[in-house]
């Protein structure tokens, strides 16, 4: 089981995730039906043989080729589309062999009767349901036309036509209760998966990225081919251990947070900002702005910008170091890093509340 769970992951999915998202509960639903029905009609044609119903043989066979081919036909980059009227076209064949197989009472009935649990996981509730109402009166028309009599091999009884809505509906209920628990599992999953994603990437006290959401940015800027410039700014707080000393941890955090929401007006579109960790800050530029004027702008803010807390008034001064990168293509993520912590400790190192800046060629 642990096999086959791992290779559907693969065809399916390209993260980590175990939640089954839509199209990829289609694809599988899709899947597992074809499967079901190539090995059920190939074994009816077999049958066949034996008891000498040859066109029924022939049927069934042909049916047993188109799921077969189906099954193939999913693991290419399939559009939705085709999926929905490739489901549509074999719903249609069903019912065809329903009519065709001479007992539609028996095995047939029931195999058209499950035709809503696939239609709802498939189309979900609404679509799902016009679908099973659809086929339903079409079966149903079917009995009551010269055509569809004579698709019958036997005569069917009116205690079947009692009987086939009776189980029909009792089985589209069900299913219809089981999609709408499903589907609200998997927005509760969704939701839960989503919450955690962002605090897993978010710092709980700024809600600013935090590093392991941050580095993905940065590796992801590596990596782009179309990106040819970088720059790489890291701020961290002078003293910051003074503050926490003199007025407390709480205040401390508020000097953080007021350190966070630096005005925007000095950031544009291209640029990210992040707690590094602690009382640092790192701020990513993918645009062409002078990143050293910037971190210039953010000093002198911070030097003349006073934090209140409750009846103090906290100053504050931050050192900062600049990294700038002409061409990205010929670094990566940590010898940035490496560059850009030794301009900063070169701004400490020359009396704090300092900028110091050094440009990779």
């Amino acid at each position: 089981m642990n096999k086959i769970k791992t290779r559907l992951q693969k065809l399916f999915y390209k993260t980590e995730s175990q939640i089954i998202y839509d199209d990829g509960r289609q694809k599988i639903m899709f899947i597992g039906l074809n499967a079901i029905l190539c090995i059920v009609s190939f074994a009816m044609s077999i049958v066949n043989i034996f008891t000498k119903e040859y066109t029924l043989m022939w049927v069934t066979l042909i049916f047993a080729v188109l799921c077969l081919i189906n099954v193939t036909l999913i693991k290419t980059k399939i559009d939705k589309r085709v999926l929905y009227v490739t489901f549509v076209l074999e719903t249609m064949a069903l019912i065809c062999f329903f009519f065709i197989s001479g007992i539609p009472n028996g095995f047939s009935a029931l195999w058209a009767c499950l035709i809503p649990s696939f239609a709802l996981l498939f189309f979900g509730v609404k679509k799902g349901s016009i679908f099973c109402l659809a086929e339903f009166l079409i079966i149903i028309f079917l009995f009551w036309i010269p055509f569809g009599n004579s698709l019958l091999q036997f005569s069917y009884t009116s205690t079947f036509l009692l009987r086939f809505p009776f189980l029909y509906a009792t089985i589209y209920l069900i299913s219809l209760l089981v999609e709408l628990i499903r589907s609200q599992t998997q927005k509760e999953m969704i939701r839960a998966q989503e919450k955690y994603y962002f605090l897993y990437r978010h710092d709980a006290l700024t809600g600013l990225y935090n590093r392991y959401g941050f580095n993905e940015l940065v590796d992801a800027a590596f990596k782009d081919k179309n990106t040819n410039k970088l720059s790489m700014i890291l701020m961290d707080i002078d003293n910051f251990k003074v503050v926490n000393d003199k007025y407390g941890h709480i205040a401390g955090d508020e000097v953080l947070k007021q350190i966070a929401h630096i005005p925007q007006e000095f950031f544009c579109e291209h640029c990210n900002f992040c707690r590094w960790g602690g009382e640092e800050f790192l701020i990513l530029m993918k645009c062409d702005h002078d990143a050293n004027k910037m971190a210039e702008k953010i000093r002198s803010y911070v030097e003349n910008h006073s934090i209140k807390f409750g009846e103090n008034s906290i100053k504050v001064t931050v050192s900062l170091g600049v990294v700038i990168i002409n061409d990205v293509s010929k670094y990566n993520s940590a010898q940035a890093a490496n560059v850009i912590d030794k301009c900063l400790y070169k701004s400490k190192e020359d009396g704090k509340n300092k900028v110091t800046c050094e440009v990779l060629e």
